[in-house]
């Protein structure tokens, strides 16, 4: 009797094993493991955002990979099982990742960033169109020697991206390639290097907290860029990455409805910026909170 009982045991774990988990990697320009200099203390949207998105999951495991943007891209084109979140989602990318159609993340849009002691601030103060913006196209054609700083293999959305490709204006964009790629942009503009930033005014908040001098900037809305920017999680076109984009999905479809994760939106933009992006996240997935 224990003789069969045990064969009929073995047989049901040979016939029904464990189902293997399946890894994959994760790109981010963040990591735990990191050691930056006090003032780079990075802004882990990922980090926060995929702990929520992994809760209780079981059937998959993430390896977190530190890399540049840049890398990134690349690594979705050579790994098989590679997804990379936050990514702006672009025509060019899809050519070699698939993306979810629900955002991973909303932030409030690109702005232009400036001294707000230098000539170049009181110069874009007269170049405001009607509607206070900043026409950057206009802007770029102008008799002016203004540089800006813009990250390397960094989308700013399909217009903007065009706009910085065209070979005439080459010379007035300064790249910065690196890990910590948006506190070296922001250290281009404090340090006088450039006289301008595009950026997200979460991530210039975030990484002006922490200089340990006070650094006045202004700040421009831009008429080519989104009121609002969506990042997206991508994933290497390939078996795996197809099934890792329905997992992220279905994950995000979820998450997205939970408070905690509002909460991780909320946790990287300042006090009075919290009611803005609420407001934005409704409009986005959904929701009322």
């Amino acid at each position: 009797m224990q003789k069969s009982l045990f064969i009929l045991l073995f047989g049901l774990v040979v016939a029904f094993p464990c189902a293997a988990v399946q890894k994959f990697i994760w790109l981010t320009d963040s990591s735990i493991h990191q050691n930056p200099k006090q003032y780079r203390q990075a802004l882990d949207v990922n980090g926060l955002t995929l702990k929520l998105l992994m809760q209780g999951v079981t059937a998959f495991q993430a390896d977190p990979v530190q890399t540049t943007t840049d890398r990134a891209m690349a690594m979705l084109k050579t790994e098989a099982a590679a997804c990379a979140g936050n990514r702006v989602k672009n025509t060019e990318r899809l050519t070699f990742s698939y993306a979810t159609d629900i955002p991973h993340t909303v932030f409030p849009g690109l702005r232009l960033y400036s001294k707000t002691s230098s000539k170049t601030t009181q110069y874009l103060q007269q170049q405001l169109n009607d509607q206070q913006k900043i026409n950057l196209q206009k802007l770029l054609k102008g008799d002016n020697e203004l540089h800006f700083a813009v990250g390397g293999g960094r989308s700013y959305g399909d217009q903007l991206d065009t706009l910085f490709k065209q070979p005439q204006w080459q010379h007035k964009f300064w790249q910065r390639r690196s890990i910590d790629m948006s506190a070296g942009l922001i250290d281009m503009l404090v340090q006088d290097r450039v006289d301008l930033l595009i950026e997200y005014p979460n991530v210039m908040q975030h990484y002006l907290a922490q200089y340990s001098d006070s650094t006045e900037l202004t700040s421009f809305s831009i008429e080519e860029a989104e009121p609002y920017m969506l990042g997206y999680i991508l994933c290497a076109k390939t078996a795996e990455g197809k099934e890792l984009t329905r997992f992220f999905q279905q994950r995000l479809k979820q998450a997205s409805q939970q408070k905690s994760y509002l909460e991780a939106h909320l946790g990287w933009v300042d006090v009075a910026d919290r009611t803005q992006l609420t407001h934005l996240y409704n409009q986005v997935f959904g929701t009322s909170f």
